[in-house]
């Protein structure tokens, strides 16, 4: 497999501090010429000793060597060395690492990548090197937990890295304070980009080793078994997102998934963060919070809370856990605001089997009404009707194309690859739409 891969000749890289607003705190950043392939020379990478080992291999800090006629030069790096595949297999996998190299080192906040190698037949995946975790912090600290004004400031880098890999279509699955790197001005900087989703339904060559989704005590219920519990969608991370917040909070984060109880929250928090936090384990995907309500909530209670850790419980309004008899949480409702000119119906219960008469069958948004009590309302028209209804808007769904945002769907075509069978994550206006089939990430 090794001498199937070409690397790309080496280029030189360096650092610089980048000066943004505020002289006491710089931005590491690394620079590299227009590099057109994420392949490594395996003997340019020299492995010194393992430092870490996880559920998908050992990480090794490593030097990578890189030469030209007119230089030498060499980084220390950290190399995740990962559990053996055929080689048909390895090369799926560093076909979809290509596709996210690219778009990951434009991200900020996410471990940056030197590139991938096949080392005595394994995949390397070389990356920058940090000295520590956040793990590595808590397990140092009196009382193995952080203050809620640390928590905040990680839970804000770590939603927008989060947030960022969503926006590129990839999904982490493996959230946990041992993947939260810190750099030299203690920012936290996302030390997993998806190796599990680069993974998903590629078998180990090992029988005998079982590859799963993520790490168990980090895992939502539908990691454990996509087919069943499935499907697998952005909301997963929320998930693995609350129970590293928990650790942080509580020192030890025991898994729930097993019990199916719900972890205990810590008391004290301001309403927002605790709110926010419920929602992140809410075994039905379609209740969680996105990531940018997740991202909302933790700057808008940063602002509450004092440098001792307490809080003062300005800036932070909660969401109730539930928002109507139907069983949709408050963050299922955020996730798509009513337009005029939408076509809407009322909404039938979250996981009704049986067909029930609508209220509004079907109709047309002609007016917002936003009162002063933050409810929404809004103005429907119905054909049969002369005057348009004014109507609260979270009894009411999106209907574009005959679809709406949690619908159960099903493929007039099967594909070998995945269930038939799936769930509508999103309908944009424009007809288009994102599915999460069972078996299949969203």
């Amino acid at each position: 497999m090794a001498d199937q891969i070409k690397a790309a000749m080496p280029e030189a890289s360096f650092e610089f501090e980048l000066l943004e607003r505020d002289p006491d705190h710089l931005r590491t950043v690394v620079a590299m010429p227009n590099q057109t392939r994420p392949l490594i020379d395996h003997a340019s990478l020299k492995l010194k000793h393992r430092i870490g080992r996880g559920p998908f291999g050992d990480v090794w800090l490593a030097t990578h060597h890189q030469s030209a006629d007119d230089f030498y030069e060499y980084h220390e790096v950290a190399v995740k060395m990962l559990h053996p595949l055929r080689d048909d297999h390895a090369q799926t996998f560093v076909d979809r690492f290509e596709e996210l190299f690219f778009k990951c080192r434009e991200i900020q906040g996410v471990c940056w990548l030197h590139g991938i190698s096949i080392i005595n037949g394994k995949i390397g995946i070389a990356m920058k090197f940090y000295e520590g975790s956040l793990d590595d912090r808590i397990a140092w600290l009196k009382g193995g937990k952080l203050q809620l004004s640390h928590v905040l400031r990680y839970g804000i880098d770590l939603a927008k890295a989060i947030q960022a890999l969503h926006s590129v279509r990839f999904l982490v699955l493996n959230l946990k304070p041992s993947n939260f790197l810190l750099d030299e001005h203690d920012q936290l900087i996302l030390g997993d980009f998806g190796i599990p989703y680069l993974l998903r339904g590629i078998p180990l060559l090992d029988s005998d080793m079982v590859l799963r989704l993520g790490t168990p005590n980090y895992m939502a219920p539908e990691q454990w078994e996509p087919e069943v519990r499935g499907p697998i969608s952005f909301e997963a991370d929320a998930w693995g997102f609350g129970c590293s917040v928990i650790e942080m909070l509580t020192e030890i984060y025991q898994t729930v998934v097993i019990r199916k109880e719900k972890p205990d929250i810590p008391s004290g928090l301001p309403p927002a963060l605790e709110n926010v936090i419920k929602g992140c384990f809410e075994y039905d995907i379609r209740n969680r919070p996105q990531m940018a309500d997740i991202l909302l909530a933790f700057e808008s209670s940063q602002t509450a809370v004092f440098s001792d850790g307490g809080w003062s419980g300005l800036g932070s309004r909660g969401l109730t856990e539930r928002s109507n008899g139907k069983g949709y949480t408050a963050w299922y409702l955020l996730k798509d605001r009513l337009q005029v000119g939408d076509m809407v119906r009322s909404r039938k219960p979250l996981n009704g089997c049986k067909p029930q008469t609508p209220v509004i069958p079907e109709g047309i948004v002609v007016g917002l009404d936003i009162c002063a009590d933050k409810s929404d309302f809004v103005l429907v028209k119905i054909s049969r009707l002369h005057n348009p209804l004014r109507v609260q808007a979270s009894t009411l769904e999106r209907v574009t194309s005959g679809f709406s945002a949690g619908d159960w769907v099903c493929l007039k075509e099967e594909k070998s690859k995945h269930s038939p069978l799936g769930i509508i994550h999103s309908v944009q206006r424009d007809g288009s739409a994102t599915v999460a089939f069972l078996g299949l990430e969203c």
